[in-house]
């Protein structure tokens, strides 16, 4: 059975991780290493979680104001997959995942506060009846057949 480059890296990356899981918890205890991969999870979802609420916010703030995405979707990827990656159990995947998460970010647009129409001050002025303003016909209507 030929299990190729692929099948040789699926097979490889999870025994380094437990071989280092298993080093790593020798030198600090049981205790000490299940706290670190609990947090590390915990860490890793928190991170996965902030980046998909923030990334459409920031995205569209970004096209608004003609700046191109790329640096930011870059950004975003590399928080993304560090999320990842803390999730995965172990020494090696973390320590990519800190560097992922280290690396030096862009200077993107910060993130305004996204208000619904309803909210904003100038969406409904005193005066306006319902909708936008200008869009309503005051007025009656009789149907003719």
């Amino acid at each position: 059975m030929r299990l190729g480059f692929a099948g040789i890296i699926a097979v490889a990356i999870p025994a380094l991780e437990i071989v280092g899981i298993y080093l790593v918890g020798s030198r600090i205890g049981l205790g000490w290493t299940l706290l670190w991969l609990v947090a590390a999870v915990i860490y890793g979802g928190m991170v996965i979680r902030q980046e998909q609420a923030s990334f459409m916010p920031r995205l569209q703030q970004a096209m608004a104001q003609g700046q191109p995405p790329f640096a930011l979707i870059w950004a975003s990827g590399r928080r993304f997959l560090a999320g990842v990656l803390l999730i995965v159990p172990g020494p090696f995947s973390d320590f990519i995942a800190l560097i992922l998460l280290l690396w030096p970010q862009p200077k993107l647009a910060p993130v305004a506060p996204v208000q619904p129409d309803s909210f904003r001050p100038d969406a409904n002025p005193p005066g306006a009846r319902g909708g936008v303003k200008g869009d309503v016909i005051e007025g009656e209507f009789r149907r003719e057949d």
